[in-house]
């Protein structure tokens, strides 16, 4: 396993949480009006969804590379800082509240990342 594969890997990461990012944010931006509901087709026609079509075509591309080269054991865990760096993301970006207990799962999140990789 070489660092180009290990790179690669966090490659995927960042396409899986850019694409949530843009779909979330092109669903908070085609809704008509505060408090009513998003609309599928201005959605649709976002360049947002554009974006998260892209990121989740090259990631999911990234990913079968990768899986050819690092076990999946080592792998797929990596796949786990997503749900870290979408909150993280989320809270700077989208302006969304993260609390306490959040913050703390994805210190959690990290540190086994980090031991399942080491």
């Amino acid at each position: 396993m070489n660092i180009t594969t290990w790179l690669l890997l966090m490659f995927v990461v960042l396409f899986g949480t850019i694409a949530n990012l843009s779909l979330k944010y092109g669903l908070y931006i085609s809704s008509p009006s505060k408090g009513e509901s998003p609309s599928i087709l201005n959605l649709l026609l976002s360049r947002y969804f554009l974006i998260w079509f892209i990121c989740y075509t090259f990631m999911t591309l990234l990913w079968l590379y990768v899986l050819r080269t690092i076990p999946l054991s080592q792998a797929f865990p990596v796949l786990g800082l997503m749900y870290a760096l979408i909150p993280i993301a989320s809270h700077y970006l989208l302006k969304e509240q993260v609390v306490l207990k959040q913050w703390i799962g994805i210190s959690i999140i990290i540190t086994g990342v980090v031991l399942v990789v080491s």
